[in-house]
């Protein structure tokens, strides 16, 4: 079950469950309304797919925890899904409601985490940020009324309730030093490698919301196509006809546009900046104030493969919309000056990539 909207989290769901079908189970996908996810899925030869009500598409994937009545509709939304379906295993990437609808359950469950998901974990001169905290209050009085154990401050001690699986390889996410008491593996990387063949082609995900003169004065003159992926159907309305050489839907299938890219552009998410180590192609980071991404962002510099550009105008940290919908980004003349820059792309090989017989056993 994918809670987060990105095409990241589709796809290595998606590897999942493809591993797990060929190994003979029956798998049933829980995600939100989206028709590319939708024929991904279908493509896969998924026994079901199950969508999130309408609500859910329009709530932030984490704030909202904090609010009873909606961890309350979650949690009766889960089990109804629970009892329709009738899982011996979850696999959860990664829905707080769901590790509680499983433990009342008992139904065993696998949550997909990176590493600033585990318990206590904190990015460099940062305190715990609020979306671990403020929704303990919310989350301990639904574990009370289940006779479950309570959380304390930090609700990401929920995840470890169960296996936390890595969906990268040591090598790109390495784990903090302390994970006492938790049972974590690794998947290696879940996604399509989509060796470039050296092609002209620009993505930019999640990092155009509107195409000014500022980008075309940018962009205007790259040589081959330029698809933008907004990740959110009312941004490609706001958008509009776009120019000539451009072309821009809520998603893009990677793994299709993959050897015509030369580089992409994208907000630092795990998915897309694993996607893109794991198949050798280079990106430039907006990672606006939000700290994950820019960790990400990070990562895929130091071993050589991005460029990370910082918002010019505020500094601190900033969780919520990507900056498609913020601002906080540079130049558009700043980021076509760092993908110039980039390396060429490069033969990716299935090294770090995840083997469908191991990701059955690391799951199961």
């Amino acid at each position: 079950m994918s809670w987060g909207r990105g095409n990241g989290h589709i796809t290595r769901l998606l590897a999942i469950g493809r591993a797990f079908r060929d190994a003979g189970w029956h798998c049933t996908l829980l995600g939100h309304d989206v028709l590319l996810h939708s024929r991904l899925a279908a493509d896969a030869g998924l026994d079901a797919e199950i969508r999130y009500p309408p609500a859910a598409d329009a709530s932030d994937p984490w704030t909202n925890w904090a609010d009873p009545s909606f961890l309350s509709s979650a949690l009766e939304f889960d089990r109804s899904v629970l009892e329709e379906v009738g899982p011996d295993r979850v696999v959860n990437d990664n829905r707080l409601s769901m590790l509680i609808s499983c433990s009342e359950l008992r139904i065993p469950i696998v949550t997909l985490c990176q590493d600033n998901q585990l318990p206590d974990y904190r990015f460099p001169d940062t305190p715990l940020a609020d979306i671990w905290t403020t929704p303990a209050l919310s989350v301990n009085d639904e574990l009370r009324r289940r006779g479950l154990p309570l959380v304390g401050e930090d609700v990401r001690e929920l995840f470890g309730l169960g296996r936390i699986a890595v969906p990268s390889s040591p090598e790109w996410d390495p784990l903090p030093e302390r994970t006492d008491g938790l049972d974590i593996v690794y998947t290696g990387a879940l996604t399509s490698v989509c060796s470039s063949s050296g092609g002209d082609d620009l993505l930019f995900y999640r990092t155009v919301g509107r195409i000014d003169g500022d980008f075309v004065a940018a962009f205007g003159n790259w040589p081959g196509t330029i698809y933008i992926a907004t990740g959110d159907p009312a941004l490609v309305s706001e958008i509009g006809d776009p120019p000539i050489g451009v072309r821009v839907a809520s998603f893009w299938d990677l793994e299709g546009l993959g050897p015509s890219l030369r580089a992409v552009v994208h907000h630092g998410g795990h998915g897309i900046t694993t996607t893109c180590l794991a198949s050798t192609l280079p990106a430039v980071v907006l990672p606006g104030l939000n700290p994950e991404r820019l960790s990400n962002g990070e990562r895929a510099r130091s071993l050589g493969w991005g460029a990370v550009l910082h918002s010019p105008t505020r500094k601190g940290s900033e969780w919520g919309p990507s900056v498609d919908r913020t601002g906080q980004r540079p130049s558009w003349g700043d980021v076509r000056e760092a993908v110039d820059g980039l390396r060429s792309a490069g033969t990716a090989s299935a090294d770090g990539v995840a083997s469908p017989v191991d990701l059955v056993a690391a799951l199961s």
